[in-house]
């Protein structure tokens, strides 16, 4: 069951990122010179779609991330795991300098009406002793994102899994519950999403096995999707790829005389989507069940 926060929200026609943009776009987002601090414990979460107070299974609960709240917890689980940002184009963050993973919240997550980050609560762990109103222990976190009411779609990404609790219930269960609540239409306490998306680095194995294990077919590889730092030029040497696809054979650093972001290479991104028309309540539900 799920509650909603806010009515239905105004569909614009303005094309979003899928779609393609309507005019020219920034090439970062607007840079927040001041730290937040969220000490009041409230966060405008400024998303296109109602905002659903919790989604929850009998395993799993997902609450919309508030820094205030999780922050500190997430914080002290990812400072020992560094590699948790291997395939992200962000972080690694650390507890010893909370002010980064605020600013990067503020800039890539809260001012993004296109994105909604959910904490994810192992309710079979519980934590009586440090958060006993929380209803388990903190699991890792999930966002929407790249969400486009106009185009009925939206993506599933930014997926943190704290290593206690890999290989567990707890991935399944959370990318179910956004599914489902991404898909089902608005009488059955859905947003009505036609199309779900999922992106991963080509070479990122566990991520893609994950998707197509929650229903998501395979679409192909974009090449030139979106620049990375410098120091994810690693992911663009990919092999052993899915689907027998040849590794880029562009130069791992960009050398485009004039271009608007010189030596900083692009990420070719592999797609995955659960549309409409395949997927199957009770089949995610009977995979939220599973024990192994």
């Amino acid at each position: 069951m799920s509650a909603i926060l806010g009515g239905i929200p105004e569909l614009s026609l303005h094309r979003g990122p899928m779609g393609g943009p309507a005019s020219p776009l920034p090439l970062s987002p607007p840079k927040v010179t001041e730290t937040p601090t969220y000490d009041d414990g409230l966060l405008d979460l400024n998303f296109y779609m109602p905002i659903p107070e919790v989604l929850e299974s009998e395993r799993v609960k997902l609450i919309p991330f508030v820094p205030a709240v999780f922050a500190n917890q997430y914080l002290t689980a990812v400072s020992d795991y560094p590699h948790l940002y291997d395939y992200h184009v962000y972080g690694p963050f650390h507890s010893s300098d909370p002010a980064e993973f605020y600013l990067w919240f503020e800039e890539r997550m809260r001012t993004d009406p296109a994105v909604l980050p959910f904490a994810i609560i192992d309710k079979t762990k519980p934590a009586p002793e440090t958060h006993p109103d929380q209803g388990g222990q903190l699991a890792g976190v999930l966002t929407y994102l790249r969400t486009e009411p106009q185009n009925l779609a939206t993506e599933i990404g930014h997926l943190v899994i704290f290593p206690p609790f890999q290989r567990t219930h707890v991935t399944t269960n959370a990318v179910g519950l956004l599914l489902i609540h991404a898909l089902e239409v608005p009488e059955k306490g859905g947003w009505g999403m036609r199309r779900v998306q999922w992106t991963a680095a080509p070479n990122n194995k566990p991520s893609i096995k994950a998707a197509e294990r929650m229903g998501f077919k395979w679409e192909g590889i974009l090449r030139n999707v979106r620049p990375m730092p410098g120091e994810r030029e690693d992911l663009r040497k990919y092999k052993g790829q899915p689907r027998g696809l040849k590794p880029s054979a562009r130069p791992a650093v960009l050398d485009r005389k004039g271009d608007p972001l010189p030596g900083v290479p692009s990420w070719d991104t592999a797609f995955l989507s659960l549309c409409w028309d395949d997927y199957d309540r009770s089949e995610v539900e009977r995979l939220m069940t599973r024990t192994n």
